[in-house]
């Protein structure tokens, strides 16, 4: 058995152990390995079961020794073994010191408890890994760490002499306030690690210690997860066996996967042991009994009890968000503020806002009495009174208006007027965009302020339609009513979401009057200008003018720089349009800083998964694409789909844009018909939502197009891309899309590799008006050209196509890009029509070297290409080499290519040709 094989079916078995039994079969069935492997990992499995164990033994065998003998004076690396201090989940932890004398300090050291299986081991090595990026004051720190000379792997940590929080803050009798601040520094540090993406997933008392300081340290991450999901190279089936019950989320009881919820849970048991000073007990569905507590002799006050239940709601959505959203309700509560887990009321915040302010209320009491007496004497201030009790009226009357419209608002939304059926929040929305104007009629000012936020809402929810139809109507109120300023805002407001929706052809003219209304009527209005002129950047260089959007985006950062602009939004916008800039530019180092500048302002004031931090990662991916990184793309927009969807409709635009763009980053690895997939429920939703003539369902439809394309499927891509290009066509009196040359490019295209020249023709001729990309679309029409006037026999003019399009890459392209590997496809085919076939195999070589280094060696372009240079090969006498790149391409041919595709009718002849080795 060759080593790869061996080592597949150890780690099948490894897997299988860790299963079920009844669970095995089933799991084993999804894997890719072949049916006979499957039968040897079955086969060991059933063997390892029967009576001795003898697998699982002698696996085992070289640590035995280790794991039966005494610890103490046993020595490991420059470290002796002084006690056992500690033994659970997965490892035991022993009490040592240096053995060499090189320092003077007493240590941790973690081994694996019992037999030291791959998986235990992985385990523990990657528990290394992780504590290694940790460096946090409340974490214990990772010193050292090695193997045993068995083969068994150690972990050396710094040595916390402490007590566990509970009985810490019992023993010194600490006041309430006192164990929530010292709580909440354990938030924190969870926090830190949730964001280097680690989760703990064993939180309990236990594993949080108090040192005579009084500072906590969190410890053992033994059974800590990478958030990552290409952090390790498979799923674990189930972590069951390594969290302590007592402690675990629902979720982990269940055996489902985990997050960071998970130890917000965990955070809420352990903050009720340390409020009440029992153990928690929670129910079969993991709610926490908190009526045991209402018997604790411990007094605490009710607020914090509703923190706790929010904490360890069995539902890990309706949790705090965060360790950092929990630690900042107890600092609300800690500074007599409203906590968020408390029901909003008047009288609750009134109630709060008096007790923040005894003193202060008690002099503005005896103020209104003094005022009341001497009011006799003020008759000269009658008038001003007067005037401020009107004035008092009118905004009474529009505070009751609004108070009206949202009460009759809700009262729709009651199962009532509803009926059963629950109403999503975009309905709630839609119904009161409809009655603003209605019930709110007489209050212009409020109404657009109430259609603003409309507005917002609707950006969150990924209806950047409705969101521009409200910010319009806002800014035409502002307009009537003579404020041109806050005109301008709220049609600054229209041109984001416009550039959101991949409307910037609609958004560039607006924004330029944006910019030219507030330098006229506000011009000290810095953040908002400096707003506008990233947002005018960012459709300049969708348009296709990356150089004038670099410099709009230069103006944008200086002018935030000089007059010192802080709020972070603004900030973060002019980073971002300046990366567009430079990516469009092909500048893809200075994109790639742009980007990260903009994610680091964001990360600072705001957390992780919040909107705005996630719509600042978006703009590094865009840059990932260019620059090749395709998993990393990947990788990020995954996280985003995911932090998304938690709040999102599967089938908002939001969703549906960053679907669109993973399904590209797919594709770009190779992987079609996993793309399609994901390209084909996009446009179920855009059907589903009546978006036909949006932009997105236009992208959407090119996307599955061109992907059939890929596979030769080309009725389905010739029908897809008319589709697309007529829904890209001007209508009367809109501008035409800048994506209608792209359209037009690719039906033409597959008209043309469907053998259709004749209609083809007409569509490649036409020049390449401003588009999205116009250097990369007229370099492409002319390879597209050369490619026709090859089928067609023209070779001459097919040359002379070819090396116009070579010239017009190399502009803008490094000399071995992708594209140019195209280009180099179309010269050899060009030789080989015309039998020079040396010079055509040697421009087909670098077609391959080039294709298969831009998009991977597996791509269908790639795969292309090395079909044609094997054929060339076995025409001049070189079956060997020939035979070898056959055998290599076999598998992904039949996998990327629809059945009865040119391709595969093109190598099934080439292998029946190929002589016998």
């Amino acid at each position: 058995m060759s080593d790869s094989r061996w080592l597949r079916l150890q780690w099948l078995f490894d897997a299988l152990i860790d299963l079920p039994p009844h669970a095995r079969e089933q799991w084993l069935a999804e894997q890719p390995d072949d049916d006979g492997l499957k039968r040897e990992a079955l086969a060991l499995v059933d063997a390892d079961g029967r009576g001795s164990n003898a697998i699982t033994r002698r696996f085992g065998s070289a640590v035995s020794e280790l794991a039966t003998s005494p610890a103490h004076g046993m020595q490991l690396g420059p470290y002796r073994l002084l006690r056992e201090i500690g033994s659970g989940g997965m490892g035991t932890v022993f009490l040592a010191e240096r053995a060499d004398a090189e320092f003077d300090r007493q240590v941790a050291i973690k081994l694996i408890r019992g037999v030291p299986t791959r998986d235990a081991a992985e385990r523990l090595r990657r528990e290394r890994q992780i504590l290694a990026h940790l460096e946090h004051p409340h974490i214990a720190r990772l010193l050292d760490g090695g193997t045993t000379a068995e083969g068994q792997p150690y972990l050396v940590m710094e040595y916390i002499a402490g007590e566990p929080i509970t009985h810490w803050c019992s023993s010194n009798q600490l006041s309430i306030s006192s164990r929530l601040e010292l709580f909440r520094k354990v938030c924190m540090a969870v926090q830190y690690a949730h964001q280097r993406l680690i989760i703990h997933r064993d939180l309990k008392p236990a594993n949080v210690l108090v040192r005579k300081d009084g500072e906590p340290a969190l410890l053992d991450f033994g059974i800590a997860k990478l958030l990552d999901p290409a952090a390790s190279a498979r799923q674990e089936p189930t972590a069951a066996q390594w969290f302590t019950p007592t402690y675990a989320s629902p979720e982990q009881r269940r055996g489902e996967t985990v997050n960071t919820a998970s130890d917000v849970y965990a955070l809420g048991l352990v903050l009720y042991e340390v409020l009440f000073e029992q153990i928690p007990k929670t129910d079969a569905d993991g709610t926490l009994d908190l009526r045991q507590a209402r018997q604790s002799a411990q007094p605490v006050p009710a607020e914090l009890g509703l923190v706790i239940a929010k904490a360890t709601h069995p539902e890990p959505s309706r949790r705090y968000a965060s360790p950092e959203a929990l630690s900042e309700d107890l600092r609300r509560y800690l500074r007599g503020r409203p906590i968020l887990a408390a029901p909003d009321s008047w009288s609750y915040r009134t109630r709060k806002f008096l007790s923040r302010h005894p003193v202060a209320m008690a002099m503005v009491a005896a103020a209104i009495v003094s005022v009341s007496v001497a009011t006799w004497r003020l008759a000269a201030e009658r008038d001003r009174a007067l005037r401020a009790e009107a004035e008092a009226r009118r905004e009474s009357a529009t505070s009751r208006h609004v108070v009206d419209y949202l009460v009759a608002l809700f009262e729709n939304a009651s199962p009532e007027n509803a009926g059963n059926r629950p109403i999503s929040p975009k309905e709630l929305i839609d119904r009161g965009r409809r009655a603003a104007d209605e019930r709110l009629a007489d209050e212009p000012v409020q109404r657009a302020r109430l259609l603003a936020a409309f507005g917002r809402i609707y950006t969150e929810l990924g209806d950047p339609d409705a969101a521009a139809s409200s910010f319009r109507a806002a800014a035409q109120i502002e307009k009537d009513q003579g404020n041109p300023v806050q005109h301008a805002k709220y049609l600054h407001d229209v041109g984001y979401v416009l550039n959101l929706a991949e409307r910037s052809e609609d958004a560039e003219p607006l924004m330029q009057q944006v910019i030219a209304d507030l330098e006229r009527h506000a011009p000290t209005e810095y953040a908002e200008i400096a707003g506008a002129l990233s947002g005018l950047s960012l459709a300049q260089a969708r348009n296709g003018d990356p150089l004038t959007a670099l410099t709009t985006a230069r103006r944008s950062r200086e002018l935030a720089d000089t007059h010192g602009v802080t709020d972070p939004l603004v900030l973060s916008r002019t980073y971002t349009a300046l990366a567009e800039a430079h990516m469009r530019a092909n500048q893809l180092v200075d994109a790639e800083a742009a980007a990260t500048k903009a994610m680091e302002v964001l990360r600072t004031h705001y957390p992780e998964e919040s909107p705005e931090a996630i719509s600042g990662i978006g703009f590094l991916t865009e840059v990932y694409e260019r620059q090749g990184r395709h998993a990393d793309q990947e990788r990020v927009l995954r996280r985003m789909l995911a932090v998304r969807l938690k709040t999102l409709d599967p089938g908002s635009g939001w969703a549906v844009t960053v679907r669109n763009n993973l399904a590209n980053a797919i594709q770009l690895q190779g992987r079609l018909f996993e793309a399609i997939a994901l390209l084909k429920e996009n446009l179920g939703y855009l059907r589903k939502n009546g978006q036909q003539d949006t932009p997105s369902y236009a992208i959407t439809v090119n996307n599955v197009a061109s992907l059939a394309e890929q596979t030769e499927d080309f009725a389905t891509a010739i029908e897809l891309f008319r589709e697309a290009y007529n829904g890209s066509l001007p209508k009367p009196g809109e501008n035409a899309s800048p994506r209608v040359a792209v359209f037009r490019q690719n039906l033409g295209r597959s008209l043309m590799l469907a053998g259709r020249l004749d209609e083809a023709l007409p569509l490649l001729q036409r020049e390449i008006e401003d588009s999205m990309d116009t250097r990369t679309e007229r370099a492409r029409r002319l390879v597209h050209l050369g490619e026709w006037m090859r089928r067609h026999g023209k070779y001459a003019e097919a040359l002379r196509f070819a090396e116009q399009a070579d010239a017009a890459f190399r502009e803008f392209l490094p000399p071995t890009h992708a594209r140019l590997g195209a280009v180099a496809k179309l010269r050899g085919l060009i030789l080989r029509d015309q039998n020079k076939l040396p010079e055509a195999t040697e421009q087909l070589r670098n077609a391959v070297d080039y294709i298969g280094k831009g998009i991977g060696e597996e791509a269908n372009a790639t795969l292309d290409a090395k079909v044609q240079l094997a054929e060339l090969l076995l025409a001049q006498g070189k079956p060997d080499e020939a035979r070898s790149l056959v055998s290599a391409i076999a598998t992904p041919i039949e996998n990327r290519f629809v059945e009865g595709s040119p391709l595969r009718k093109q190598f099934a002849a080439l292998t029946s040709r190929l002589p016998a080795p």
